[in-house]
């Protein structure tokens, strides 16, 4: 009776040892899956956390690449620097040491001991110390007290093209100008140094963070020459200063290429410590801000009717004797005019000309040649926060706005994109895009950037009438002229005036007594490198408002030292460009060529007066081809008098006197 007992006992047990061999397993494999789990699909995000736990990165700044001008000259430079650190732990005596510390570094001391009491393993004590600080904490030899080698941003030309270049931040980080548009190349790749913690946090490294390492940033070359830079920089202060003005900016650009080769601000500031200056200083005005033109705008005007045929260069236009009723308002000129040409409204800046020549022209044609011109609208010139301007469209233009936009009011443009405007007259009317930087250079030379020049341009206005406008810019520099201070003896000038009325923005009217003066223009480059344009303008001059008395003057100053700089010969002549985009036979180019003279008379090339005192008739007409207007001759013998005078430019159908007397 008891064998069926033992028999279910024994199978008891045997449920018992297997349901515990079955836990034993199952826990085995849960164990072991685990294990596989955390050592092998975990692993990499457990060793990234153990390592966040047992070490320290400290970033460490890469030397910035340099900036160098169109020579190779050094505008901008890496310098290494100490900066220095501490272990807040290994400090002792830390309100003693804050004192003494602070002392040196010019900090405060509540700042110097916030930063010992820190429960941070690691703290920068000050960044990028002189080097007499370095070597005054490093003689006190303190624990826990370390150096890093670094690399600090250093202008060796202090002020020169301050807004242009820019500056850095403590991180070493392109904050404004330049060092911000190229900053992903000048910044090189960062250095990152990992010091080691024990469990309780604290550094193991006794031995400094060492020398950084890591890719240096990439060399930018610009168009800018640090010499032109300088000589326009010297004459924009003189100008801004000697007219009582409150800022100015000038820049230097190629008609051809869009190269800029300077571009000034007064008040200067120096990037080496940009913080003690003005914000507002800081800006690229000639990029960011937006100005009305002024008269500099009227040849757009004249150039937009000349290429749709409504005006001819020496058509008449009644000028109303210096008043003109237009929708209500009277529009008036500097001066009492009655008939002026299309080229004589523009030497003498007639705003009642440019009304009615812009009137024949119609608005649409208007608005969408200023269009092609870039009003508007951006250059894309290489350089951050360029603002494009402002131009209506011509269906919400009033009568007297129309008329306004005609002569450069109740419009915006910037000063870069007048510059880019302006540039299309001297290079046979096509359109050019301005920029600052010709070339980025990596480490190991090779060129990961070349600026190259559009492969199209489009063409605005026709080479004839490109002509035509810029022989009557050249009117603008004569004795008669608006500027006539703007004129260089001996060398070929055209170019305009601009007197503005600033707006009043608190007031909603134009200021009675704030204007901007202007002038802009064209001078000679070395031969077989076209134009060189320079543009000129004062904010608020006290001592006159005008632009012929007030920026010209500068025009000529910097022309002639860039001239210099350049050696570019004097040039009283003018030769014709034949192939593309070159004028009809006959017609006057802007090609310049030096003086040459053959047997005591400087011979006649397409376009300029050369001087014929003392010569017979039948010399002066040796030296001509066709002539370009009627020829008036008076008395016998040699010439004694002659319009035009020697130099200026013979505009095609002006024609020409000679006035002769006998031999004695």
């Amino acid at each position: 009776m008891k064998r069926p007992r033992r028999a279910e006992n024994r199978r008891l047990e045997h449920w018992k040892a297997l349901t515990l061999a079955v836990v034993l397993v199952v826990g085995a494999g849960g164990l072991l899956t685990r294990a596989y789990y955390l050592q092998v699909v975990r692993y990499d995000f457990f060793l990234a956390r153990c390592r966040c736990q047992n070490s320290l990165a400290v970033e460490i700044r890469p030397e910035r690449g340099e900036i160098l001008d169109a020579r190779g000259k050094k505008l901008a430079i890496s310098l290494e620097t100490e900066s220095i650190c501490v272990r807040p732990q290994k400090v002792e005596n830390k309100k003693q040491h804050a004192g003494t510390l602070a002392r040196i570094l010019g900090l405060s001391r509540q700042e110097v001991y916030r930063k010992l009491q820190s429960k941070k393993p690691f703290e920068w004590l000050d960044r990028d110390v002189l080097p007499s600080q370095a070597e005054a904490v490093r003689k006190l030899k303190l624990k826990g007290v370390e150096f890093a080698k670094e690399s600090r941003r250093f202008y060796p030309n202090r002020e020169l093209a301050g807004q242009l270049l820019g500056f850095v931040g403590v991180d070493n980080t392109g904050l404004e100008g330049l060092e911000l548009r190229y900053n992903r190349h000048l910044q090189g790749k960062r250095n990152v140094v990992f010091l080691e913690r024990d469990a309780r946090r604290r550094v193991l490294d006794p031995q400094g963070l060492g020398a950084p390492e890591g890719v240096r940033g990439r060399v930018v070359k610009l168009t800018i020459d640090r010499a032109i830079q300088y000589a326009v920089d010297q004459e924009l202060a003189r100008a801004v200063k000697s007219s009582q003005g409150a800022r100015g900016l000038a820049l230097v650009m190629d008609v051809d290429s869009g190269a800029v080769l300077a571009m000034s601000h007064y008040p200067f500031f120096n990037p080496n410590s940009f913080s003690s200056s003005q914000p507002q200083i800081w800006r690229n005005r000639a990029i960011v801000d937006v100005i009305e033109p002024g008269s500099t705008f009227k040849v757009f005007t004249v150039a937009a009717a000349l290429e749709k045929g409504v005006i001819s260069p020496t058509e008449l236009i009644d000028c109303e004797g210096g008043k003109y009723r237009v929708g209500g308002r009277t529009i008036h000129d500097t001066h009492e005019y009655d008939e002026l040409s299309a080229g004589e409204i523009v030497k003498f800046s007639s705003n009642i000309g440019c009304s009615k020549i812009a009137a024949l022209l119609g608005r649409q044609s208007l608005y969408e040649f200023l269009q092609r011109c870039g009003f508007g609208e951006k250059t894309d010139i290489d350089f951050p926060g360029e603002k494009p301007g402002t131009l209506r469209d011509w269906q919400q233009w009033k009568e007297i706005d129309f008329c306004n936009i005609s002569f450069g009011q109740g419009v915006g443009v910037t000063p870069v994109q007048l510059a880019s405007a302006y540039a299309m007259l001297a290079n046979g009317g096509y359109r050019v895009k301005p920029y600052l930087v010709d070339q980025i250079v990596d480490e190991s030379g090779w060129k990961v950037y070349q600026h190259h020049p559009e492969k199209s341009r489009s063409q605005v206005l026709s080479p004839a009438v490109a002509s035509q406008v810029s022989a009557m810019l050249e009117m603008v520099v004569e004795d008669d002229g608006t500027a006539p201070e703007a004129a260089i003896p001996g060398y070929w000038v055209a170019g305009k005036t601009g007197t503005a009325q600033k707006y009043d923005q608190q007031k909603k009217c134009y200021s009675r007594s704030d204007y901007l003066a202007s002038f802009i223009g064209f001078i000679p480059a070395p031969e077989g490198s076209g134009k060189l344009l320079i543009y000129v303008l004062i904010d608020e001059p006290r001592t006159s408002i005008y632009g012929g008395m007030v920026a010209a003057p500068a025009f000529r100053r910097i022309g002639q030292r860039v001239m210099a700089y350049l050696n570019v010969e004097p040039s009283s002549r003018v030769t014709l460009v034949q192939g593309q985009g070159a004028l009809p036979a006959g017609r006057m180019s802007l090609a310049t060529a030096p003086v040459r003279e053959e047997e005591g008379v400087v011979p006649v090339a397409a376009g300029v007066m050369p001087d014929f005192s003392g010569c017979s008739l039948r010399e002066v007409l040796s030296h001509f081809g066709t002539l370009p207007g009627p020829l008036k001759i008076e008395g016998s013998g040699r010439v004694k008098k002659q319009k035009p005078l020697p130099g200026r430019r013979l505009m095609a159908g002006a024609g020409i006197e000679f006035v002769l007397t006998a031999e004695n």
